[in-house]
């Protein structure tokens, strides 16, 4: 009867959204072995066709790269999860990235944490993939069920 004065339990989104809009990648088929042989962990990757990058998951940041080329978010559940916006890009020394939050901000898929310049990284050579990287899954599976198009915010898997 007086159940509104529980603690209700804390909610913990296990969902994986697509952090941009573009071509959905399988891990095992990004264009660097550190990622396609899960070195780094598993995840995805998107090929994007915009340059503004939205969280993949809800948390905190906990890290952001001096060359803002990657993002670290832990969620609420203790996943740690990497957002690395390109490949080989850390070298352009965070000219193409404008980032929007800072270490302890709280993050959602609607969030915007970046944007990368796709021209200039062209022009550098540099391949744009945004590759979304769960470093240690320790109980957690990652299951994933995207299609090929996606769109930013678009429900891509769960952390099982």
């Amino acid at each position: 009867m007086f159940d509104f004065f529980k603690k209700k339990p804390a909610h913990h989104d296990n969902g994986v959204y697509a952090p941009a809009t573009g071509v959905f990648v399988a891990i095992s088929e990004v264009p660097d072995e550190v990622f396609s042989q899960k070195m780094m962990g598993d995840g995805f990757a998107i090929l994007p066709n915009e340059g503004t990058i939205y969280s993949p998951i809800s948390g905190t940041v906990e890290s952001i790269f001096p060359t803002k080329h990657a993002i670290g978010i832990k969620t609420d559940s203790g996943q740690d999860v990497i957002v690395h916006m390109g490949i080989e890009t850390v070298d352009l020394e965070g000219t193409p990235f404008d980032v929007y939050v800072k270490v302890g901000s709280k993050v959602d898929s609607k969030t915007k944490l970046a944007k990368m310049d796709l021209v200039e990284i062209e022009k550098a050579q540099r391949d744009s993939h945004v590759i979304v990287v769960f470093p240690e899954l320790n109980d957690k599976k990652l299951e994933i069920s995207s299609t090929k198009e996606v769109i930013n915010g678009d429900k891509v898997g769960a952390l099982l």
